[in-house]
């Protein structure tokens, strides 16, 4: 929380540590399918995305739903990663879901409110497989 501060990012409300631990979790198993070794520096990544993998730089989005939706922030601009990822959490099991190029996912038709305001949203049932995504 301290390094939140410090970046400008603040909040008054508590936080719950779950969605940072899902999230970390979710990264550490894409990385361990991609033989990659995850950044597990504390704090917000300015650089938009989480890796890079075959030379596209991954944004990891982690879920506790299943099935789940892939979701990034209104703000997301298409340059900010090449493919985002969706991973279900069942602490301590982690499955991935699939992905979307950046450029199919941050589009105005995929602006959805699910319940959390509006955000880039793709259903898991839309999303392309690894072999598709990183050929």
């Amino acid at each position: 929380m301290m390094s939140n501060k410090k970046s400008g990012v603040t909040s008054s409300s508590k936080r719950k540590l779950d969605p940072d631990v899902n999230g970390v979790g979710g990264e550490i198993a894409f990385c361990k399918y991609f033989n990659r070794y995850p950044d597990l520096t504390i704090g917000p990544h300015r650089r938009g995305y989480d890796l890079k993998v075959k030379g596209q730089r991954v944004d990891v989005k982690t879920t506790t739903y299943n099935p789940g939706y892939l979701q990034a922030q209104i703000n997301k601009k298409i340059q900010d990663c090449d493919i985002y990822i969706l991973v279900y959490a069942e602490i301590p099991h982690f499955e991935i879901m699939g992905g979307s190029r950046s450029s199919e996912f941050i589009q105005a038709y995929n602006i959805k409110d699910v319940g959390y305001g509006d955000k880039y949203t793709l259903e898991a049932s839309q999303l392309r497989t690894l072999e598709e995504l990183f050929v």
